[in-house]
């Protein structure tokens, strides 16, 4: 309920700031109905792009965590990945994966945007899940051991879904914030949702229209996954 008080309060500000608005400034809308489709296949990319770079930033992250709790190379490595990726703009880190990575192995705008953006965001990520499994009680590890299982089968059945419990509203907000920073792709002339607001802009003249409508699909975006993960929080609360 408070998601939704929140969100609804957000609406009313936005609102209430374009009724402002529109006093001293005319605005035309018609430039967004002519170019609905253009804004449309831009909200797709978008989703497209995130969607990708979300499941693999998980995977990545998750790999990293278990890497870290671990001990020899392996944890020395996954130490450096998260310094240098959380110690990095992700508009580098993108420019890096096209313009660096792109010249050795030849691939589309697309797939260096969702290389940038699951090497930063798996690198938060991996920390986020690491700090969920040191959370656990030790107690409910012991346990488990008490009753017969295996390692392994206390780590899956019993370790990593706590840890997931306890991470949930931390991965969430990443993956909100992983939709915000697929705008960065604009970099490299990706045509997601703030590359083409920018096209339309400029060739029409009419910016503020462009750029208050992307803001508004991404508040909106933003927002879905926001109750999706307030529902999913409350559903999978540890009790």
């Amino acid at each position: 309920m408070k998601k939704v008080y929140a969100i609804a309060m957000t609406a009313g500000v936005m609102i209430a700031i374009y009724l402002a608005i529109s006093r001293v400034y005319p605005f035309d809308w018609t430039v967004v109905l002519k170019y609905r489709r253009v804004f449309i296949n831009g909200l797709v990319m978008t989703m497209s792009l995130s969607g990708f770079s979300l499941l693999i930033s998980f995977a990545v992250g998750i790999v990293f965590a278990l890497m870290r709790r671990s001990s020899g190379i392996f944890r020395e490595f996954a130490i450096l990945y998260v310094f240098f990726f959380r110690n990095t703009p992700l508009l580098v880190v993108i420019l890096l994966t096209y313009y660096g990575l792109g010249s050795i192995i030849p691939f589309d705008r697309f797939w260096a945007a969702v290389m940038g953006l699951s090497a930063f965001e798996g690198a938060y990520i991996a920390e986020i899940v690491r700090s969920g499994l040191d959370a656990v009680d030790k107690g409910e590890l012991e346990a488990a051991f008490s009753l017969g299982l295996t390692k392994s089968e206390v780590f899956f059945y019993v370790h990593f879904p706590q840890a997931i419990r306890i991470s949930l509203p931390a991965l969430i907000g990443q993956s909100i914030s992983l939709v915000k920073d697929s705008s960065l792709a604009s970099v490299i002339a990706l045509a997601e949702l703030t590359m083409t607001g920018r096209q339309v802009g400029t060739q029409t003249l009419a910016s503020f229209e462009s750029y208050l409508t992307i803001a508004v699909f991404y508040v909106a975006v933003t927002s879905i996954l926001s109750l999706i993960g307030h529902w999913l929080e409350r559903r999978l609360a540890i009790p």
